[in-house]
């Protein structure tokens, strides 16, 4: 029956918050365009992160009817869904108890990871929903039977390739399998050795196409991060574990008291989770990094489960009033951005919702030139925008380039298909639009010729005043040069 009504839990939970967003979030994260991009040119990496952002967004593109906004939110959720399921197992294994299962998974209430914070990410939500199955199955291979580390190296395999940072853990399990002796034993069990097999073939392909593209994700990632001294980490450590404390208080008020476990295994498996920590937080002790928040949040969906496993009298009844009132935080949350995103406080339900119409507008005034449907954009940053709002679904022209590292590009453009499809451009918001507005899509493509420019209105949101865009035509099926200006066209803010 617990079962049944975790399963009820999880599902209601990510329903709601579906719906929440699909109707009340203005647009998608910038993450979400590049997750399209991704998927769209369906390589064994991407400029900031590993395949399976891009692999999880391949469906989206079966069906032309998709609405790609409610794809994001939708799988967000559902993963989401499938992590908090993990984090209840992971905890009902080392606790031996569903009712602090149950205390686990509603202390993630307090935390913005499961809900509002998980929106604007590509990488994170899958972490959530990998992290927590990868360690109970390593905790089962080692405390229960062998097979379990073929579904240790699925897990572990598709967590590095959602984002490198799983990497850590799978360094802290190789490590306990050469130093715990009861673990060592793996080596002479040929399932062992038929789960590395599979780890490495969901692995390897990445190796090959980061040696092909000269390791670009791990430059990205040295350009976020910066040598300085950074005491402000422990700040970042408070607000991403702070939900910790109202367990402990929970725990303390039950009289369930806390102590580092004498299972061997259970001492094993919070070692491999917590280990991998204390050299990320020493690096970013002495780097600073504006995405530290971010990369420090996944790590939370373990942390309830990892606490109630250390539980000495884990048969003393919670709480009573403990489940309610963290269900009850869980409404309060989602009433509270149901609440900021209708009433738009702060601008929150409108932030950058001029770019749907803008979009629409611009395949529209397109289609009116030419007749056909546009399948190319290129040039200035509210392009990348097109590719996701724009009905055709257009590409970019940006093609790959080892030095400039575009993380929104297509890796199969060759003029030729732009000679064919044509190309609408996106210039700089210049007073008089000309040739010149077009430089960046035009140093890319110098044999591109246009056949028209106009200039158009584009405004953000109702909170930011308009501003004049250019949009340049490059002509379907031919490329002959055949300038001629037209007048502003306003579009929709």
């Amino acid at each position: 029956m617990s079962r049944v009504l975790l399963i009820v839990w999880v599902g209601v939970y990510a329903l709601l918050w579906s719906l929440a967003t699909i109707f009340l979030d203005p647009t998608v994260p910038y993450d979400a365009v590049e997750a399209l991009n991704w998927a769209q040119n369906a390589e064994w990496g991407s400029p900031k992160n590993p395949w399976l952002i891009g692999m999880v967004w391949r469906p989206a593109l079966w069906f032309a009817g998709t609405p790609l906004s409610a794809y994001w939110y939708i799988t967000h959720f559902l993963a989401i869904a499938v992590g908090m399921t993990g984090c209840w197992s992971l905890a009902k294994y080392l606790s031996g108890s569903e009712r602090l299962a149950w205390l686990a998974l509603l202390t993630l209430n307090l935390s913005g990871i499961i809900n509002f914070d998980i929106i604007s990410y590509n990488d994170n939500y899958l972490l959530v929903m990998l992290w927590p199955w990868m360690l109970l199955f390593f905790f089962l291979a080692i405390a229960r039977h062998p097979a379990w580390w073929l579904a240790f190296a699925v897990a572990a395999g598709l967590a590095s390739m959602a984002k490198y940072s799983t990497l850590a853990f799978v360094g802290a399990v190789f490590i306990a399998t050469l130093v715990v002796p009861g673990i060592r034993a793996c080596y002479r069990q040929p399932v062992f050795y038929l789960a590395l097999l599979v780890g490495l073939a969901i692995i390897v392909p990445n190796l090959f196409w980061l040696w092909e593209h000269n390791f670009v994700a791990f430059h990205w990632v040295d350009s976020q991060i910066k040598r300085q001294f950074n005491p402000g980490l422990f700040i970042k450590l408070l607000s991403v574990y702070y939900p910790l404390l109202f367990l402990w208080w929970i725990l303390h008020r039950s009289q369930i008291q806390l102590r580092w476990p004498a299972d061997s295994n259970k001492k094993v498996l919070l070692l491999v989770a917590l280990l991998p920590l204390v050299p990320i937080c020493l690096w970013f002790l002495f780097h600073h990094g504006g995405r530290l928040t971010e990369w420090l949040q996944p790590f939370f969906i373990l942390a309830p489960a990892l606490v109630v496993g250390c539980a000495v009298n884990p048969n003393v009844q919670p709480v009573r009033r403990a489940g309610p009132i963290l269900m009850g935080t869980a409404a309060l949350v989602l009433l509270g951005y149901v609440t900021v995103m209708a009433t738009n406080v702060s601008n929150a339900g409108r932030k950058m919702s001029g770019i749907i119409p803008f979009s629409q507008k611009v395949e529209q005034l397109w289609q009116e030139r030419y007749g056909t449907p546009l399948r190319l954009v290129g040039g200035e940053y509210l392009a990348d925008w097109l590719t996701f709002y724009a009905p055709s679904r257009p590409k970019t022209i940006t093609p790959w380039s080892s030095s400039a590292k575009p993380n929104i590009y297509n890796a199969d453009i060759k003029f030729a298909d732009i000679r064919h499809s044509g190309a609408l451009l996106i210039g700089r918001s210049d007073k008089n639009c000309t040739h010149a507005s077009f430089t960046r899509a035009l140093m890319q493509w110098p044999q591109l010729s246009l056949d028209a420019i106009s200039q158009v209105t584009f405004q953000e949101d109702k909170e930011h005043s308009g501003y004049p865009l250019c949009l340049g035509f490059v002509k379907p099926g031919t490329n002959t040069l055949s300038l001629h200006k037209e007048p502003a066209l306003p579009l929709p803010g």
